[in-house]
């Protein structure tokens, strides 16, 4: 499970489900604050909201969320659309992945990406 701590969760949570395309599985409002989203993967994040979240200044952990290798464009369109912080567009990185990176309301990065295809080679019409 990866724990992400926030200033905002309602921002946060918009982002991660929304954009991100996660489900809300679980969410309590005491003690503290904060919900639990699954993606099509095991594994699971909590968002956290937090009374001092580090400022952008101080190093945070990048999320990598690996999604389908159909889903890279869609969310990138739908974290557009949302007015979010997004670094490029998605492209092919050496290492073979394809995606992009963001920034939730909090400013922790995340990375999603999935494994390049043959349409995401040079010269496609992709």
């Amino acid at each position: 499970m990866f724990v992400v701590p926030t200033d905002d969760l309602e921002a946060t949570l918009a982002f991660y489900r929304e954009g991100i395309g996660l489900e809300l599985v679980e969410r309590w409002e005491e003690p503290g604050r904060g919900a639990i989203l699954r993606g099509s993967w095991e594994s699971e994040v909590e968002l956290v909201e937090a009374n001092h979240v580090a400022p952008a200044a101080e190093p945070r952990t990048t999320l990598g969320l690996q999604v389908a290798p159909q889903d890279v464009d869609a969310i990138y369109e739908r974290l557009v659309a949302a007015g979010a912080h997004v670094k490029a567009a998605p492209r092919v990185r050496s290492w073979g992945m394809r995606g992009f990176g963001a920034f939730d309301p909090s400013g922790t990065p995340v990375n999603v990406y999935a494994p390049a295809t043959a349409d995401d080679e040079p010269g496609s019409s992709r």
